[in-house]
């Protein structure tokens, strides 16, 4: 048995073995979620356009918590495409104790202008909510997995990888609140780094605005690619529930 099928299966077993726990995971269950787009149109000397959308939405139980979040950014300069990327991720999180669950997450990415073709990634591991207070939530993730990167000038790279992960959500006021989403997946030939920054304002009830900065990092990038892209943006946000 190859180290990568041996991982994948240990994965695999640490999932599927742990007992059932009681006990509270949130302050709610069901379904959460929202849905936010932004533009920017220009038009006289230069012609240019740009569009972002995400989405995340949420299930949660007593045991469980599951999260979907889909991602798509596209921009073009006098006709001539200049961003196209997508993302998807998925994550399962079982809870083992009040604040410790375990997670399987799912991540894939398509960067046209990356120098990768895709970058896809299965992981599982451990994850605790080390702050826990009406003001501030801080989750710390860490776990191993395998990675899969489709180089966009041909060739393959499989390799395994260890995934750190830090989610932050701080309450500023009633209407205000700030969040940053830090992911580290480490491998051999090449390490990725993306930190989310953003600051969310309500509205009314359900709209508000999200002013955020995305920085991903990649080590290893053809040489005429740059290793970090930057993207800020402003979008509308509706609440789904």
């Amino acid at each position: 048995m190859s180290r990568k099928q041996l991982l994948f299966h240990c994965i695999s077993l640490l999932l599927l073995s742990l007992p059932l726990q009681a006990g509270e995971w949130g302050n709610s269950t069901g379904w959460s979620g929202h849905a936010e787009l932004g533009a920017i149109l220009t038009s006289g000397n230069t012609d240019s356009d740009s569009f972002n959308a995400r989405t995340r939405i949420r299930h949660e139980q007593v045991l469980w918590r599951h999260t979907l979040q889909l991602e798509g950014h596209l921009a073009s300069k006098d006709g001539t495409t200049t961003r196209e990327r997508y993302l998807g991720t998925f994550q399962s999180d079982h809870k083992v104790s009040i604040r410790d669950y375990v997670f399987g997450a799912l991540r894939a990415e398509r960067d046209r202008f990356s120098g990768y073709e895709y970058q896809r990634s299965l992981a599982a591991g451990y994850g605790r909510r080390v702050v826990d207070s009406e003001q501030t939530r801080l989750d710390l993730e860490a776990g191993a997995g395998l990675r899969q990167d489709k180089l966009e000038a041909g060739g393959q790279e499989d390799e395994a990888i260890l995934r750190l992960v830090g989610a932050l959500d701080h309450r500023i006021s009633d209407n205000a609140r700030f969040t940053e989403d830090l992911l580290i997946q480490a491998g051999e030939d090449n390490t990725e780094i993306e930190s989310v920054a953003a600051l969310r304002m309500r509205i009314n009830a359900k709209f508000s605005m999200r002013l955020s900065l995305t920085v991903k990092h990649n080590t290893d990038v053809p040489e005429d690619r740059k290793n970090t892209d930057t993207t800020t943006a402003v979008n509308l946000v509706y609440d789904l529930w």
